[in-house]
């Protein structure tokens, strides 16, 4: 729902064009495309389903708004957690599931800034803290965006497949 977005790049360079071409609220993803621009140098994406428990990582992101390129590194602490996230301003909250937790610092701001192995691919992307706690953040495994990203880059938006099924009480009468 946001009324304009700004990419900026970790040399400062911000572009005021982007738009957004996708969202996935399942997974609290969106996707941006800055106009015009063609010379910008991708990420590498990694496997998360090779993730392990205690393997390095590093989080980069805006940590707090305020400190661009912050970076900092810890360890995969869990696979596959669950989490309820607010935004700590209103009562509504979203339910997000399969998340990595690591002890890298996340920290307000650093949401949507990449999760990366030691290799430098991209394996999660951060998106919450653990209210109270230190050290513990979690990220979307990049696996999980994976297909969105696919059917957003040949132009045809966000797709998920469903299963539409209704069901009814069978009574005396319907059966």
């Amino acid at each position: 729902s946001a009324s304009a977005v700004t990419v900026v790049t970790s040399d400062g360079t911000s572009y005021e064009n982007a738009t957004v071409v996708g969202s996935d609220p399942l997974n609290d993803v969106a996707y941006l495309k800055i106009n015009g621009v063609s010379d910008l140098a991708p990420a590498t994406l990694g496997d998360s389903s090779t993730v392990r428990v205690g393997q390095g990582v590093v989080a980069i992101g805006n940590a707090l708004g305020q400190y661009q390129n912050t970076v900092s590194s810890g360890i995969i602490s869990g696979k596959g957690r669950p989490v309820s996230a607010s935004d700590g301003s209103s009562s509504a909250s979203e339910t997000l599931s399969d998340l990595l937790q690591t002890d890298a610092a996340i920290n307000p701001g650093n949401s949507g800034g990449p999760l990366l192995n030691r290799s430098g691919q991209v394996i999660g992307i951060n998106t919450a803290v653990a209210a109270g706690a230190e050290g513990i953040g979690f990220a979307i495994p990049i696996n999980a965006v994976k297909g969105t990203l696919k059917t957003v880059l040949a132009g045809k938006g966000v797709q998920r497949a469903y299963i539409g099924l209704r069901y009814i009480t069978v009574t005396p009468a319907v059966a």
